[in-house]
C-alpha cells in the first residue's frame, strides 16, 4: 500500500466505473444467484479492476449492498 499505488488506482476509476457498468448491465439475475453466483461476480470485477490498474494489484473487491432489480 505505497502512496503512490493509490494515487494510480484513483487515477483509472472512470475506467473502471466504466467497465463495471458495462459487465452488470449484461447480466441476468440468474447470473447472481447463491453465493457461487457473488463469487463469480466478484472475481469478474477485481479481475477487471486489476486489468486497470496494472501494474497495481488490487486484492479485494468487497461489496457494500447488491440490489438487483
Amino acid at each position: 500500500n505505497k502512496p503512490s499505488d493509490r494515487s494510480k488506482v484513483e487515477a483509472v476509476i472512470p475506467r473502471v466505473i466504466d467497465q463495471f457498468q458495462t459487465y452488470l448491465r449484461e447480466l441476468k439475475v440468474q447470473d447472481l444467484q447463491g453465493s457461487a453466483g457473488i463469487y463469480r461476480l466478484q472475481m469478474e470485477l477485481l479481475w477487471r479492476v486489476n486489468q486497470a490498474a496494472a501494474p497495481v494489484e488490487i486484492k479485494d473487491v468487497l461489496f457494500q449492498e447488491i440490489l438487483i432489480q
